[in-house]
């Protein structure tokens, strides 16, 4: 009996030392144990100089500036601030300070294990920041916090990037403290001004200022946009990023950069070209929030569509329309046409989707939006309309779509959004009127910084964006693709500064049909209970094989029980 109780003893203990060394070996303990607190420090950051200031306002001039001090304070320690309240006694109190925090402590376990947005959530920061507003700042002036900087590039060069929309709340608690302790501080929202910054902006309410970095440091790694765009090009790009912002914008300069590059020519060109487009690309209307107050319409009718060249279901009777894209080419040659009186004859409306791709000679025109805008196709837009405007049934013409996205697919993507936007425009508006049946769509995939190429109020009635479960094409695995509901999500906080109807025009899902129709069945609750949506068109083909090179092209045709079935779950309550 005892040797039992001892093997028992000895197996016991062997197992608890096992589950000991995993969570040592887990959760860090030895990393803490060992790791040092350290002293929350201040030095001057002449890395990152503040250079010039710009404003989308037209009542306030850009400027190059001349003498303005910028420190990094990194809060290691949160449990005191530690620091001397003479750090800037030698700096005379009308030369402005621009002060950029780094929440850098520990709590716990190492920061680098754990959320440090939610440290800050949390309140575990609330007592260094107060101290850090009454002890080192107290009642001077012209001072500017920049709170956690560069978080929207997707990278770990900092703490607290790659967090999401959580990073709002992080500033949000911090800038509230600080407007308490210290309400003449100014708060600074920093971002390095990549693409998909304003899915980080914490709201007009807290946010006095906000900044730029030309080249950042964060961003050296990156490969996906490009990164040999010329100082001036880069620095305008990024400013047009931070249009819907209503603030002075502070130009910082980086490692990568000659910093006198950054002078009053260049302040003045940038200045030039945005008073040049202020009433398309920089108006008023850019600062006005939307007031998003849907609700769910019990008696709401979602136009179901297809996207159906093969014509496997658009024979139909649930399907109220039908999606058709058209070029110079099927324009010029009757096949559009042909198309649309088909789908007219059905019964159907129209999603027409214009793709400017080859000019009517069969050839690529690399600059096709703007010799949209300059005239050059007239007559073959005229002849589009000549087609869309013979019908009674309503038409959504889309433009141009899926222009954000990094890629050379289409000749109108990567370009230079100002151009785009007056090419939309200029399409939108060829005819002096349109009947109530034209309905315009603003069409982008969604991607990283769609609001870059936000065309105005005016011209715009619908929103579309694009759904499909693939987040990356190498995937081949159908079960690694995402829910029709975390992709939504993601593109409809991109588009929240635009307050429009949503019509999803393309989604899709590739993979066994089990899988599809259960992908199917979650994005019906989705768009049930989404009042905003007002039309959805399924893409029920393979895609264009050119596009995925060597890799077999997704399939996302569904068959007649799953389109039914996804169709009954859009009627539930």
């Amino acid at each position: 009996m005892r040797k039992f109780l001892l093997f028992l003893f000895v197996i016991g203990g062997f197992i608890f030392l096992l589950i000991l060394m995993y969570g040592v070996k887990r959760y860090h303990v030895v990393d803490y144990l060992f790791s040092k607190r350290e002293a929350n420090i201040i030095e001057v950051n002449s890395s990152a100089p503040v250079l010039a200031v710009f404003s989308f306002r037209p009542e306030v001039p850009n400027l190059i500036i001349n003498s303005f001090h910028h420190f990094t304070l990194k809060l290691n320690d949160v449990s005191k601030l530690k620091l001397g309240s003479d750090a800037f006694a030698q700096i005379n109190d009308t030369i402005p300070l621009m002060i950029t925090i780094e929440t850098l402590g520990k709590y716990v376990f190492p920061a680098r294990r754990n959320n440090p947005i939610n440290d800050i959530v949390k309140g575990r920061y609330d007592k260094v920041i107060k101290e850090l507003c009454t002890q080192l700042i107290g009642t001077r002036p012209n001072v500017y916090f920049r709170f956690n900087p560069e978080m929207e590039v997707p990278v770990t060069n900092y703490l607290w990037q790659r967090y999401g929309p959580v990073y709002i709340d992080a500033f949000r608690h911090f800038s509230t403290l600080c407007k308490t302790h210290a309400p003449q501080v100014k708060q600074v929202w920093g971002p390095a001004g990549y693409p998909g910054a304003m899915e980080y902006y914490p709201g007009d309410d807290l946010v006095d200022a906000a900044s730029i970095t030309v080249k950042s440091d964060s961003e050296i790694s990156l490969t996906k946009y490009p990164t040999d765009y010329p100082i001036a090009y880069d620095l305008f790009r990024r400013l047009h990023r931070l249009r819907f912002v209503a603030k002075p914008i502070f130009v910082l300069g980086s490692k990568q950069i000659v910093n006198d590059s950054i002078n009053d020519q260049l302040v003045s060109s940038i200045s030039q070209k945005i008073n040049q487009e202020r009433s398309i690309a920089y108006s008023e209307a850019n600062f006005k929030r939307p007031e998003l107050k849907y609700e769910i319409d019990p008696n709401r009718k979602i136009e179901i569509g297809l996207y159906d060249p093969q014509s496997l279901l658009n024979e139909e009777e649930p399907l109220t329309v039908e999606h058709l894209f058209v070029d110079f080419g099927n324009l010029h040659d009757g096949k559009f046409q042909k198309s649309f009186n088909q789908v007219v004859e059905r019964g159907h409306n129209v999603i027409v989707t214009f793709e400017p791709f080859r000019n009517p000679n069969g050839e690529t025109d690399l600059q096709v939006l703007q010799h949209v805008t300059e005239g050059k196709y007239d007559q073959e837009i005229n002849h589009l309309y000549s087609i869309i405007l013979s019908t009674e049934r309503r038409v959504y013409l889309r433009y141009a779509h899926e222009m954000e996205i990094p890629t050379d697919r289409y000749p109108w993507q990567s370009q230079d959004p100002v151009t785009y936007i007056k090419s939309f425009r200029y399409f939108m508006t060829f005819k002096d009127s349109l009947p109530a049946t034209i309905k315009r769509i603003w069409g982008p995939a969604g991607d990283r910084g769609s609001t870059e190429w936000w065309p105005g109020n005016d011209v715009v009635d619908f929103v579309s964006i694009a759904i499909y479960g693939l987040p990356d094409k190498n995937i081949t695995d159908p079960n690694k693709q995402e829910s029709f509901s975390i992709i939504f999500n993601r593109k409809y906080w991109r588009l929240r500064f635009i307050d429009k109807p949503i019509f999803i025009t393309e989604f899709g899902v590739k993979g066994p049909e089990e899988y599809k129709t259960n992908w199917l069945e979650g994005a019906a609750k989705v768009i049930r209970e989404n009042p905003q949506i007002v039309g959805i068109n399924y893409f029920n083909m393979s895609d264009t094989p050119k596009a995925w090179g060597d890799i077999e092209p997704p399939d996302w045709s569904i068959s007649r029980k799953s389109f039914y079935h996804f169709l009954e779950e859009l009627k539930k309550q």
